[in-house]
């Protein structure tokens, strides 16, 4: 029984300090929010905080972490069906979730955290399928798949900020179509991205 209360203990002392923490990022970079008026705003006796964390960003990568697991949870409980593309279900059903705790994932997908959760989330879900990968080199693949994570995330963002209006349904299938037809437009395209400045020059010429 004791343990259960020191259980139970621990666990408001670190959602305490989770919330004072968003609340404080809300408004400030995480590189300014010192241990000291973190444990002030969460009523949390400093020594409490260190024996859980090392610093504020210790406490954000666990936050982080938690998120992650949960959303993955989240989306192993969903029923996604056979006649509709996998990765607009999957995103979809992140959005229901974030909607769902928009300060959180308005704090963890901002700068003021140092987007640390955003190449996270979007791993979760296969954005880019397999059907539309090109036969580029690594270093281009990773150029797209970095474009495909800002720009996911940059849309995201800003359906948040905006209240979320929108249906998730609407925003992961604009994000799916968005991504998966730029790949495909490159794939229209011989210019490019594996041909040399030698050959550019000899084209010129």
């Amino acid at each position: 029984m004791e343990k259960k209360k020191q259980d139970r203990r621990v666990q408001y002392t670190k959602k305490m300090l989770g919330d004072a923490l968003v609340s404080m990022i809300m408004n400030q970079h995480i590189s300014s929010v010192s241990v000291k008026e973190l444990c002030e705003k969460a009523d949390i006796n400093r020594s409490t905080f260190y024996a859980h964390y090392k610093d504020p960003y210790d406490l954000l990568c666990q936050i982080e972490k938690e998120v992650i697991s949960r959303v993955r949870n989240y989306l192993q409980q969903q029923n996604f069906v056979a006649d509709a593309p996998l990765p607009q279900q999957m995103l979809t059903s992140i959005l229901v979730y974030a909607r769902e705790n928009r300060d959180l994932f308005m704090v963890l997908l901002g700068e003021n955290s140092d987007y640390l959760i955003n190449e996270d989330i979007l791993s979760l879900t296969p954005v880019i399928s397999e059907q539309y990968r090109l036969p580029f080199k690594k270093n281009i693949q990773a150029y797209m798949e970095a474009f495909g994570v800002a720009g996911a995330v940059s849309v995201f963002q800003k359906w948040l900020k905006e209240d979320a209006e929108e249906s998730p349904d609407e925003i992961s299938r604009l994000v799916v179509q968005l991504l998966q037809n730029g790949i495909y437009s490159m794939r229209q395209q011989t210019y490019a991205l594996e041909t040399s400045p030698k050959d550019n020059d000899e084209n010129v010429q």
